[in-house]
């Protein structure tokens, strides 16, 4: 059996380990650039993340959905995989856009967190040792404060105290994260340095890491 994922922050990177878990091994990491006219704490983070896919040993690749799904289709069918892993917790119609695509091509699609309750995913998370940094807010829901914040289990409670209007993984855009300790790392991502920006009402930091 032969996997790929898809990879951005802890929904994608506890999809992942749960399918590795299940015994099914993932070689490769897709990465999109997205459509949306907004920030995106992920794709800033382009860079950070390319290092923590080598931290995993596994190869990662970026594909432009500005150019359509043409690069997605050919990259699916180029590395001739078994199986798709995918973080997705609430958004039905991406589920069903990859589960569309997935049948074409004759790839089984994995969720291992959908429809599932977010804060019992988030808790489960932090038992199993992630620890992920807050990169990108929504300045309508959270403050600025947040940016930069290190959700582990020891500060998972404090954090839920105090922002109890929110899905507590951010399903609602709320917030992004950068995994900076999980049990798919071979040592914990150091950070030696962030910078701090705002566009419009989304705030978020742009990673130096090792």
């Amino acid at each position: 059996m032969k996997g790929a994922a898809l990879f951005s922050g802890k929904d994608s990177l506890y999809s992942i380990y749960l399918a590795e878990k299940l015994g099914i091994p993932i070689d490769y990491l897709i990465t999109f650039i997205t459509t949306f006219n907004r920030p995106s704490g992920h794709l800033e983070n382009i860079n950070a993340l390319k290092k923590i896919a080598e931290k995993m040993n596994k190869q990662l690749f970026i594909i432009d959905l500005k150019n359509g799904i043409d690069g997605f289709i050919n990259l699916l069918n180029r590395i001739n995989i078994d199986t798709l892993v995918s973080g997705d917790v609430f958004i039905e119609d991406h589920v069903k856009w990859l589960e569309n695509i997935c049948k074409k091509l004759n790839i089984s699609i994995i969720e291992p967190i959908f429809h599932r309750s977010s804060l019992d995913i988030l808790k489960e998370m932090m038992e199993e040792k992630f620890k992920a940094m807050i990169i990108c807010i929504d300045n309508n829901i959270l403050s600025e404060e947040w940016l930069g914040f290190i959700l582990s289990k020891d500060t998972l409670d404090y954090f839920l105290s105090k922002n109890r209007n929110i899905d507590p993984l951010g399903e609602n855009g709320e917030y992004h994260t950068l995994v900076l300790e999980c049990p798919l790392y071979k040592n914990p991502v150091k950070l030696l340095s962030w910078r701090k920006y705002r566009v419009n009402n989304y705030s978020y930091i742009v990673c130096e890491i090792d």
